[in-house]
């Protein structure tokens, strides 16, 4: 049982990286914001913002508007209730909180998990079904916690007001609605009403397209590379030898990786050009020394949703917390998080590993065990290929034969079959866009570094149409494929 494959969803919709989003819809709607910012009116900039992010969830198809809407519509009812704290309502605001959230949580599960649990239902009391699974509506596990992360925070009073234009704004913005980074109220609505924001600024246009060529590139060039390599190596998995199940597994480890940041850098350069500063989601994770540290580096925004609102009301609800308590909420937080990501086991496995690996680490550091560097970079980098091996696996048992032939080191030998369908061609190009994909990972400068220090130049002028050049003619062949992020 696996999540629905990407190209279904990417061929309806509109991704970052086509051209259509990119010369077309981006400039059309950033142009329509700054315009109407210059009119007396405050609403209809964000109404504008509203209609093209709806614009843009509804190129993936009429389902996934429809469930979009509905979900903004039960949420904003709630979320005014839980700002008013009316001690008159039927519900206090606890009993009302509560059901928000299990509504949230029952809307992800009937269209992302309901044909999982069917299937495993089956498995277990009845015989072998073949259950179609439909594709899930676009982005529906990124705006359902951007719901709850609001409700929580109504709840806790910490939006001053909460108006209904602002809700439906935030919940179905076009720059992170489909993928994230995960993002608070508190850090979108106040920007969309602060009046210093509502007239274009040069340096962040410059420094907004500066990134979101990087991303495309990222995009493009490099993961689509990497994702030739390990696409040809999953579907061989059987077979593998234990060089080709490490090529395999570390072309999918750099794909995820260019595939995801990639697109955060898209996110965020298309925001500074409407001069919204979105949070920060990767800073250069296969550097990190420690799972604790990996986490602190990679999917930053998902990181403190896990801590804030998984670990911590967890801890909370416990009358006494203890160090194997804590452990044990870390697990239990972490597999949460995993299947979170899709309706696969393989997803359980990958939380469930990165739970224990957390573990380990904080007994290590409990008992003031610490390793050379070197080391503990190359352990940590290695646990996270390993875990990538099962998050990319269509099954356990795929998985399993990866990971199996990667250690196998009686079939060392590098096994040419899984390649075939790579010419010679694709194989030169593809080593070096890998070599400079590698590089950049270890050795370059991360995209927060680059935001951080980017001052306009002839240089990142240069750069810029460099990079965008070259993506366009990637993303011109058939080598484009879609976000992974995609299917979640």
């Amino acid at each position: 049982m696996t999540c629905a494959p990407s190209s279904v969803l990417y061929s309806r919709s509109m991704p970052f990286g086509s051209f259509a989003y990119i010369f077309v819809f981006l400039p059309v709607a950033a142009s329509g914001y700054f315009l109407l910012r210059r009119l007396a009116n405050e609403q209809l900039p964000k109404l504008w913002l509203l209609v093209v992010s709806l614009i843009f969830v509804g190129a993936s198809g009429e389902r996934a508007l429809a469930v979009l809407l509905v979900s903004l519509t039960v949420n904003c009812f709630v979320a005014g209730r839980l700002v008013q704290q009316n001690k008159e309502s039927v519900l206090s605001p606890r009993v009302l909180l509560i059901l928000g959230i299990t509504l949230n949580v029952l809307f992800l599960c009937y269209f992302k998990y309901a044909g999982f649990f069917l299937q495993t239902f089956v498995q277990l009391f009845g015989k072998q079904l073949r259950i179609p699974i439909s594709p899930f509506p676009l982005g529906i596990s990124f705006f359902t916690i951007y719901q709850i992360m609001l409700l929580v925070q109504s709840y806790d009073g910490l939006l001053e007001q909460h108006r209904s234009l602002d809700h439906f704004v935030f919940g179905s913005m076009f720059l992170y609605v489909s993928m994230g980074p995960l993002v608070r109220w508190d850090q979108i609505v106040p920007q969309i009403n602060d009046r210093q924001r509502w007239r274009p600024d040069a340096d962040n246009i410059a420094k907004g397209v500066f990134l979101f060529a990087i991303g495309f590139f990222k995009k493009v060039v490099l993961a689509d590379t990497f994702f030739r390599w390990a696409d040809a190596g999953f579907s061989y998995a059987h077979t593998l030898s234990c060089g080709g199940a490490w090529i395999a597994a570390l072309a999918f480890t750099f794909q995820l990786y260019f595939d995801f940041s990639g697109y955060t850098d898209m996110a965020i350069g298309a925001g500074l050009m409407l001069n919204l500063d979105l949070p920060q989601n990767f800073n250069a994770p296969y550097r990190a020394k420690s799972i604790i540290e990996f986490w602190r580096r990679w999917h930053i925004t998902l990181t403190d949703f896990i801590t804030t609102y998984l670990y911590m009301p967890m801890v909370r609800a416990m009358s006494k917390i203890t160090f194997v308590k804590g452990m044990v909420i870390t697990v239990v937080a972490m597999l949460i998080a995993g299947f979170w990501h899709g309706a696969n086991w393989t997803f359980v496995a990958f939380g469930g590993l990165h739970g224990l690996a957390l573990v380990i680490n904080q007994v290590a550091r409990k008992f003031k065990v610490s390793l050379p560097d070197p080391l503990a970079w190359l352990i940590t980098f290695v646990f996270v290929v390993i875990g990538f091996v099962f998050f990319r696996s269509a099954s356990l048992r795929q998985a399993a034969d990866i990971v199996g032939s990667m250690f196998a080191f009686h079939g060392i030998r590098f096994d040419y079959e899984p390649w075939t369908g790579i010419d010679r061609v694709e194989q030169v190009t593809g080593a070096l866009c890998m070599t400079v994909g590698v590089f950049s990972i270890w050795r370059a400068p991360s995209s927060m570094q680059l935001q951080r220090d980017f001052r306009p130049s002839w240089v990142t002028l240069v750069a810029t149409v460099a990079l965008t050049f070259a993506a366009c003619l990637y993303s011109n062949g058939v080598v484009s494929k879609s976000f992974v992020y995609n299917e979640f």
